[in-house]
C-alpha cells in the first residue's frame, strides 16, 4: 500500500479528526471512504477522457510527473507505517 501526503489546512483536518473519531474510524479511513466515492462517481469521465486523443496526449505527457512521486522516501514512509 502506498503513502500519500496531502497538505490540507489545519481546521479542516481538526474537523476530520473530529468526524473520524465520532464515528470510532481514523482519519485514513474516512478519507480513504471518500476517495472511492469520489473515483466511483469519475471512472466513466475518465474512460471516456482517455478515450479521446487530447486525453491519451495529456496522460502521457504526466507519466514524467507521475513517476516523480514513486521515489525512495515511499519506501522509507512505507516501512515506518506498517
Amino acid at each position: 500500500m502506498a503513502v500519500m501526503s496531502i497538505r490540507i489546512d489545519d481546521n479542516k483536518r481538526k474537523l476530520l479528526k473530529v468526524i473520524a473519531s465520532a464515528e470510532g474510524r481514523s482519519i485514513t479511513s474516512l478519507v480513504c471512504e471518500l476517495l472511492d466515492e469520489y473515483v466511483a462517481r469519475k471512472k466513466s469521465t475518465l474512460a471516456d477522457y482517455s478515450q479521446n486523443r487530447e486525453g491519451q496526449a495529456l496522460m502521457k505527457v504526466s507519466e514524467a510527473a507521475f513517476a516523480e512521486w514513486d521515489n525512495d522516501e515511499d519506501a522509507v514512509c512505507d516501512s515506518l507505517c506498517h
